[in-house]
């Protein structure tokens, strides 16, 4: 039975919500995956809006999303105040109920979380703000 790449899947999921699609189907020889994607605004329009709503400071630093998906915390709350390092995993993005880590590539304290459980995040947007150490 022939796997169906997971970068495939990410990229059609990506087109899809780009171009305003409502579903996604994918059939490589034997297997098979679909969704139905909810309504959200096209990805260069959440792009400028969450450009445009946080003002980020030129010396901080930021915690972007890796993929198109749902934020969750891990155990330890990513939060005001906390200690990032490059290379630390700080949340996790679940895409088709496969976990995504979030690692830091900066190394710093949080000064702003701008998102909260469960919500839904873009590829690339903004998930933290935060000062060098």
């Amino acid at each position: 039975m022939a796997d169906i790449d997971l970068e495939v899947v990410r990229h059609a999921l990506t087109v899809a919500r780009a171009n305003g699609f409502a579903s996604v189907e994918i059939s490589v020889a034997d297997a098979s995956f679909s969704a139905i994607l909810t309504p959200s605004l096209p990805v260069a329009s959440v792009a400028s809006v969450s450009e445009s709503a946080v003002v980020v400071p030129p010396i901080a630093l930021s915690i972007k999303a890796p993929v198109v998906g749902y934020f969750r915390n891990l155990s330890q709350a990513l939060c005001l105040g906390m200690q990032v390092n490059v290379g630390d995993v700080v949340a996790e993005i679940v895409a088709l109920g496969i976990a995504n880590d979030v690692e830091s590539k900066v190394t710093g304290v949080v000064k702003e979380v701008l998102v909260v459980d469960d919500q839904p995040v873009e590829y690339g947007q903004l998930i933290a703000v935060v000062e060098p150490a």
